[in-house]
C-alpha cells in the first residue's frame, strides 16, 4: 500500500511526500511497514514498522536521544515518537522525564543525560496545563488578573532557559508553541479583547519566539502551527480525559512526524544547493522558440505561479541555499528574459553557476558541484522534463529531486512543501554564502562519461513514424513555424507549402512520434525531403527535433526511417545543407556524425552529401514502429 493510498487531509498528505524521500533508501518490506504505519495509525502496525527498522543497520543513521519534558501524557505517543525519528534515518531514543516536573527535572545536573552526540531537549506545554485561567477568564478575574497570570508565565519561560542553559549547556533546547485551545466555550468572545483567551495565548507564543531568537542553541518547536494546519481532527477529548493526553490517534502520528521533522536539521544536513531549469520552470514557455515576447511571467495565471516560484527562488538564495542554472539553450537566448522581462524577478546573477549547452544535465551538474567544491549529495533539482528528472535520478540517485510532473503549480507546491533545504539557524555566513561562491575560481574538471545507453533503455521509449498528412499537419507546420535550435535550415513553410512538397513525386514527408513510459510526448520531430534534379536524388528541405526530445537519438531513428523509404524509391544519393542561425549552432555537426561528405561551405551555408545510400539501423533503444514498412 503506498502513502496515497489512505484518505488523507492535506497536511497528512505533505507529511506522507516526506517520509517517502526519508526513508527511499529503506528495503522494500520496511517502506511499505512504514507506509501502513503511518496510514493506519494502529499502534500494532507501528510496533511492527519499529521491529523491521531494528533489522536494519547502515540505513538507520546516527545515535538520536531526544528528551521530553511536558506537562501532559506523552508515554502513549512513544512508540509513533521512536518511528518517525527512526524515518529521518536515526537509531532514536526518545526518554520522557516524570510527567509536569520541567523545572524539578532541569535543575539536576546533567550527568549522563545527554550521551549522544546527536542530543536533544524538547519541552512541550499547553495553555490548558500552564495557564488554565485562559479558559474561564471571567472566573479568574479578566482583565488584570489574567494579564497578571500571563506575565508570570513569561517569566517562568525565562527561568525554564536559563535552567536548561545553566545545568545542560550544549544540547539543544526546543521550546513548543501552544495551540489555542480546541474546547473552548465561547470563541467569539475569546478573540474580543487584547487581555483575551487568544490574545494571551499569543503573547506566550511571541515570548517563546523572542527567547529563541536571541539565544543560541534555543529553538521552536511551533505546535501552534501544526495544530493550525492539523484542524480539530488532531484533538480527542474523551483521550484527554481518561488518559490526560489530548490527541487522536491520527493526531499522534502527525505530531510524531512532525517532532522529527523539527529534529532532522540535527542528523540531516540540508541540500546547499538548487539546480534548476529555465524553460516552463522560471517562465511559461520555450525561449528560444517562443521568443521573450511569448513567454508567461506575470500577475495573471499561469505566468503568476512562475513569478511564485521566482520569489521562492530568491528567498532561498538569501537563505544560503546556492542557485545553479542547467539549461538546455543557447546562452544568449537564455540570457534574454533577465535582460528584458521586466517581471523577473530572479537576476542573471543570482545564478552561482550557470551550465547552458546542449550537454546532459547530469554532466553540467557534475561540473557545477566540482566547480563549487561540493558533494553531488548536497544537491536537489528542480525540472518540468520527466526525461531530465528521470535521467538524473537513475545516473545520479543521490541529487534530490524535488517535483514530479511538469506542471508549474506542483513545481511549487514541491518549494513549499520540501524539508530539503531546513535549517534551525540562519547565519550572517549562509546569507553571504552565494557571494562567497560567485567570487571563487572555477576549478578545471575532468569529463565522465556515463552510461547513456542504458539509462536510455529504460526509459521504454517507442517511436512511431507518420507520414505528414492531414491527421498531424497542424502539429507539422507549428514545429516548422517555431523550432529554432534543432532545426538544420529553419525554413518557415506555410501550411499549403508543406501540402505541396508533400504531393510533389518522389517526396518523403515524416513525422515521429514518441512515447516513453512517462506517457505520449506527440510528434516531436520533422522531417522534409524532396526529389532532386532526378528520380535518384533526394533533397532534404527541413529536418527538425523538438527541444523536449533532444539528446534521446530520436533524430537517428528518423534518420534511419527516411533512408528506408529513400531506399525504396532507388534512391541513390542524398544532398543536405545545414544553414546557421543565432539559435542552431547545436546542429552544426549533425550531418558529420551522420555519415554525410562536405561537399560546399561558406559562412551562410554547409552543403553535404549522402553517397551511396545505404541501410541504417534505428538506435536500439528506440524500437521503431513505421506504418509503411
Amino acid at each position: 500500500m503506498g502513502l496515497g493510498a489512505a484518505v488523507l487531509t492535506p497536511t497528512q498528505v505533505k507529511t506522507a511526500n516526506l517520509i517517502r524521500q526519508w526513508i527511499s533508501g529503506f528495503p522494500g518490506i520496511q517502506k511499505q511497514a512504514v507506509q501502513q504505519a503511518f496510514e493506519s495509525a494502529s499502534l500494532p502496525k507501528i510496533r511492527r514498522a519499529l521491529r523491521l527498522l531494528e533489522e536494519l543497520q547502515e540505513q538507520r543513521g546516527p545515535r538520536l536521544d531526544v528528551e521530553l519534558l511536558s506537562t501532559y501524557n506523552l508515554e502513549p505517543l512513544l512508540p509513533v515518537l521512536q518511528l518517525a525519528m527512526n524515518c529521518l534515518p536515526s537509531r532514536a531514543c526518545p526518554r520522557l522525564a516524570p510527567l509536569n516536573s520541567i523545572e524539578s527535572h532541569m535543575a539536576q545536573p546533567a550527568q549522563s543525560q545527554v550521551r549522544a552526540v546527536f542530543g536533544a531537549r524538547m519541552i512541550i506545554w499547553r495553555i490548558e496545563e500552564v495557564l488554565p485561567e485562559a479558559l474561564y477568564p471571567f472566573s479568574h478575574g479578566f482583565p488584570e488578573r489574567l494579564s497578571a497570570s500571563v506575565d508570570q508565565l513569561l517569566e517562568r519561560i525565562e527561568r525554564v532557559v536559563a535552567l536548561h542553559r545553566r545545568n545542560s549547556l550544549g544540547t539543544p533546547l526546543f521550546l513548543s508553541t501552544m495551540p489555542l485551545p480546541v474546547n473552548l466555550a465561547n470563541p467569539v468572545a475569546a478573540a474580543q479583547h487584547c487581555a483575551g483567551p487568544y490574545a494571551s495565548v499569543s503573547r506566550v507564543n511571541q515570548k517563546i519566539y523572542e527567547v529563541a531568537a536571541r539565544g543560541v542553541g534555543v529553538h521552536v518547536l511551533d505546535l501552534a502551527s501544526w495544530a493550525a494546519f492539523e484542524g480539530e481532527a488532531h484533538a480527542d477529548a474523551m483521550v484527554d480525559f481518561l488518559a490526560r493526553q489530548p490527541l487522536s490517534a491520527k493526531g499522534q502520528v502527525s505530531f510524531a512526524f512532525f517532532i522529527a521533522r523539527c529534529l532532522r536539521s540535527l542528523v540531516v544536513p540540508r541540500r546547499k544547493v538548487l539546480a534548476l531549469d529555465l524553460d516552463n520552470t522560471l517562465w511559461g514557455g520555450v525561449v528560444g522558440e517562443d521568443g521573450v515576447n511569448g513567454l508567461k511571467l506575470g500577475h495573471e495565471f499561469p505566468g503568476n505561479v512562475h513569478l511564485r516560484i521566482q520569489r521562492e527562488l530568491l528567498e532561498l538564495r538569501h537563505r544560503g541555499v546556492l542557485l545553479v542554472l542547467l539549461s538546455k539553450n543557447n546562452e544568449a537566448d537564455a540570457r534574454q528574459p533577465f535582460e528584458s522581462l521586466p517581471s523577473m524577478i530572479l537576476k542573471w546573477t543570482d545564478f552561482a553557476v550557470r551550465k547552458i549547452n546542449w550537454n546532459h544535465k547530469h554532466e553540467n551538474l557534475r561540473e557545477a558541484a566540482r566547480e563549487l567544491g561540493l558533494g553531488i549529495d548536497s544537491f536537489a533539482f528542480l525540472d518540468d522534463s520527466d526525461y531530465e528528472r528521470e535521467q538524473m535520478r537513475q545516473v545520479m540517485p543521490e541529487v534530490l529531486i524535488l517535483n514530479d510532473s511538469s506542471d508549474p503549480l506542483q513545481t511549487l507546491r514541491a518549494l513549499w512543501e520540501t524539508d530539503a533545504f531546513d535549517s534551525l539557524v540562519v547565519t550572517e555566513e549562509d546569507r553571504g554564502r552565494h557571494r562567497d561562491y560567485t567570487l571563487r575560481e572555477a576549478r578545471e574538471v575532468e569529463g565522465h562519461q556515463e552510461d547513456l545507453e542504458v539509462f536510455l533503455k529504460s526509459l521504454e521509449m517507442e517511436a512511431a513514424i507518420e507520414e505528414v498528412g492531414p491527421s498531424n499537419m497542424e502539429r507539422v507546420v507549428t514545429m516548422l513555424g517555431k523550432t529554432n535550435q534543432f532545426n538544420l535550415t529553419t525554413h518557415r513553410h506555410s501550411r499549403r507549402h508543406v501540402e505541396t512538397m508533400r504531393a510533389s513525386p518522389g517526396s518523403i514527408a515524416l513525422a515521429l512520434r514518441l512515447r516513453d513510459k512517462f506517457g505520449d510526448q506527440g510528434i516531436i520531430a520533422v522531417l522534409l525531403a524532396v526529389r532532386g534534379d532526378n528520380a535518384a536524388t533526394l533533397v532534404i528541405d527541413s529536418f527538425l527535433v523538438s527541444c523536449r526530445a533532444l539528446g534521446r537519438g530520436v533524430e537517428d531513428a528518423l534518420w534511419a526511417a527516411m533512408l528506408r523509404r529513400a531506399l525504396r524509391k532507388d534512391v541513390q544519393r542524398v544532398e543536405a545543407k545545414y544553414t546557421p542561425t543565432a539559435k542552431n549552432s547545436i546542429v552544426a555537426g549533425l550531418y558529420d556524425r551522420l555519415g554525410l561528405r562536405r561537399i560546399r561551405h561558406n559562412s551562410g551555408s554547409t552543403c553535404y552529401l549522402l553517397e551511396p545510400v545505404t541501410f541504417v539501423e534505428s538506435p536500439p533503444w528506440i524500437p521503431l514502429k513505421d506504418e509503411n514498412q
